[in-house]
């Protein structure tokens, strides 16, 4: 099976390239609208509209240009879109005109194409800010769109420009805040809910993955495939280990004589027995058949030592006292401390337990 983190590397690829094009068309859009802009087609101040899109274009075409030189491949290369995402939507909100608030979703967009919830709270976060402060900046600076309300209120009133810019230019904080800010910012939060479980099941997605990847089947112990992505990376860094190789002795036996389903369930209760020494600097491990591994990360030997040596002792019995083969838990152990090659901790510890198995069978009368 593939390796998670494989699937994670090319789904976030994926994901990149998907929003680059994305980025891409939002860019030759705003080209488009500052062109028609330019032209008269729209009515919006000319200036506003030149600063709105030259910081919306800019902010676009930086990380296409970057997609360009990387192909997406550098870890950081999603944020650097979530920020030219927010800056465009941020600008269009605050100069050019108040339809823009719609586009506070589109950060949200990008991020639900990754499973990582860190960058959706970071999405969410900025542009939650970002709707009071924009409305703040567009009635002082931009293009407000109670100056609008206003506008054509007066229109019905006066013609004269000097009363229309009166009432435009009143502080009118409690009622941006009450009528613009506070309904902008509980959409908002209504849109980030519903798109979070979006995420959420992309994320449940990527966990099932993870537990087919790492976790044995029938045991529900982490398998080999766990034990060499830690010595690839975790097991490098430990100052000590203490392993514990475990050998479930008589399993052919039960097999052939029981079935198959006796010996599944002899694997079962002993890797429950196992599970009990689990925990997150003690791992467990069902290696294939009938060999299992326990890990301390960082344990003294003594510590280690007495730890087992308790857990042995409360073993529950792996049989029936009627089935007629008996099976046990055949021991060896090893420790090393920094620097070590845990390969070579692991075959030492495998040879103690085998000299061990060998121990048991001979004082066996069956």
């Amino acid at each position: 099976m593939e390796s998670l983190e494989n699937i994670q590397y090319q789904d976030e690829l994926n994901a990149n390239k998907f929003c680059t094009v994305f980025l891409s068309i939002m860019c030759g859009i705003c080209i488009l609208i500052w062109i028609a802009n330019e032209l008269g087609i729209f009515i919006v101040n000319s200036l506003s509209m030149r600063i709105g899109m030259l910081i919306s274009c800019s902010s676009l075409i930086a990380p296409v240009i970057v997609y360009r030189k990387t192909n997406g491949r550098h870890p950081y290369y999603k944020y650097l879109m979530l920020y030219s995402v927010t800056v465009m939507a941020f600008s269009i909100q605050t100069f050019l005109t108040f339809h823009g608030v719609l586009l506070c979703i589109f950060p949200l967009l990008i991020t639900i194409q990754y499973a990582d919830r860190r960058m959706f709270k970071l999405a969410a976060g900025i542009n939650l800010a970002g709707i009071p402060l924009s409305v703040l900046l567009g009635y002082y600076v931009g293009c407000w769109d109670g100056n609008m309300c206003y506008a054509n209120y007066l229109d019905q009133k006066t013609d004269s420009l000097a009363a229309r810019a009166e009432v435009m230019n009143t502080n009118h904080l409690f009622q941006l805040i009450l009528f613009f800010m506070l309904p902008r910012m509980i959409i908002f939060c209504i849109i980030c809910y519903s798109t979070y479980y979006i995420l959420k099941t992309r994320t449940l997605y990527y966990e099932r993955i993870q537990s087919e990847a790492e976790l044995d089947g029938l045991t529900r112990l982490e398998n080999r495939a766990k034990y060499n992505q830690r010595v690839a990376s975790e097991y490098r860094n430990l100052n000590s280990v203490y392993v514990a190789f475990i050998d479930l002795n008589y399993l052919k036996k039960i097999n052939d004589e029981c079935g198959h389903e006796a010996g599944d369930s002899a694997l079962r209760r002993a890797a429950d027995e196992i599970r009990k020494l689990v925990n997150k600097t003690v791992h467990g491990y069902r290696l294939g058949g009938d060999e299992f591994a326990v890990i301390f990360c960082n344990y003294s030997q003594d510590i280690s030592y007495r730890i087992l040596h308790d857990w042995e002792k409360s073993l529950k019995p792996l049989n029936r006292r009627e089935d007629p083969v008996q099976c046990s838990l055949a021991i060896g152990t090893a420790y090393a401390t920094k620097p070590f090659d845990i390969d070579k901790v692991m075959k030492e510890a495998d040879e103690n337990m085998y000299a061990r198995k060998t121990e048991m069978k001979a004082h066996r009368s069956d």
